[in-house]
């Protein structure tokens, strides 16, 4: 069958680089599935952090929208104070000034 050790060598190089070709297409098919979760991680890290910017454009509406109200219920409630407080303090005031008169005049 082997008529020189060079047919040997030869056989035995040609197992070799078989082999090493084998080798070099799993590695390349390992590289590809690595690569290919890579993609995957990427896509559902892409998805969760449009929720959450999703969400916090929700919230800050929502703050927005309550702050307007919340200026007018402000000025609301500050109208209201001004009227029964500051009023009674001048129907008090009044009260005070009709007495301080009727005492003068007697």
């Amino acid at each position: 069958m082997f008529e020189t050790s060079k047919d040997l060598l030869f056989v035995v190089l040609s197992l070799s680089i078989f082999w090493f070709t084998i080798f070099l297409c799993w590695l390349l098919y390992q590289a590809a599935r690595t690569l290919r979760n890579i993609n995957r991680i990427a896509e559902i890290l892409t998805e969760k952090l449009e929720l959450i910017s999703d969400a916090v454009t929700f919230m800050r509406d929502r703050v927005d929208h309550l702050s307007s109200k919340m200026g007018v219920v402000s000025s609301m409630l500050s109208g209201l104070v001004e009227k029964f407080i500051v009023g009674k303090l001048a129907d008090k005031l009044d009260d005070r000034m009709t007495t301080k008169k009727k005492k003068t005049k007697k």
